[in-house]
């Protein structure tokens, strides 16, 4: 574990893997998985806030704050995304999957206090051949959720930079630059994540899935 990224990791005391597994980290932002198993609580613990979650795998989740609920039974879906803010040990959050299947999620969490671009004008992902479900933007981050049928690409598109993704559901990718397809990538499984730098335009470069699974995948562009 990276001393500088310590801050911004959760630590859910109850749990046997209570730290999970740190899958990307850079300067600006930390990417952590964790997993709870059916009929656990995570224990009583603190978020630094500036952070989403993503579900990898969903399920159902109960909720207290100072020892009393504060939600029951409430299901997350595969790919569901959420908005977190500070929250103090002080406060006694904890969280459990109160379900019968364990719940795999990612936590995104920006290292920074302020937008790390703040003079950009920051608008979400596009691409010419398939629609992005736009599922949370703030003044930190656009979040976006994008299926890929087989055989389908994006078609020619550009990337900001400062970007991440969380694959939901798995497949095989191939790129093409200038028109000329590489071979495919190896298969990318539910849960991979990847950091995005900026492509220009005139690099004509596009993705398509290449293999006979839809895939779906969870787009962040940090502010």
């Amino acid at each position: 574990m990276a001393e500088d990224d310590k801050p911004f990791l959760l630590n859910y005391p109850n749990l046997e893997d209570s730290g999970g597994k740190v899958v990307l980290t850079n300067e600006h932002v930390v990417l952590q998985r964790l997993v709870v198993p059916a009929g656990e609580w995570e224990g009583i613990h603190s978020h630094p806030g500036n952070q989403i979650f993503v579900h990898i795998k969903g399920g159902e989740w109960s909720g207290r704050l100072g020892g009393k609920t504060e939600y029951s039974a409430s299901i997350s879906p595969d790919g569901g995304v959420g908005w977190m803010d500070a929250i103090p040990l002080s406060a006694g959050h904890n969280s459990g999957n109160t379900g019968d299947t364990p719940i795999d999620l990612i936590y995104v969490t920006l290292k920074d206090d302020a937008p790390i671009v703040p003079e950009a004008d920051h608008a979400p992902q596009a691409y010419p051949n398939i629609p992005l479900e736009l599922i949370l933007e703030n003044d930190r981050m656009i979040v976006q959720r994008v299926r890929v049928e087989p055989g389908q690409w994006t078609g020619v598109h550009s990337h900001n930079g400062n970007q991440v993704y969380v694959q939901i559901k798995g497949g095989t990718w191939a790129e093409r630059r200038g028109g000329e397809q590489t071979a495919p990538l190896p298969f990318s499984k539910a849960g991979s994540v990847g950091w995005v730098d900026a492509i220009d335009l005139g690099e004509a470069h596009e993705v398509g899935n290449t293999g006979d699974t839809t895939i779906e995948f969870v787009l962040v562009t940090i502010k």
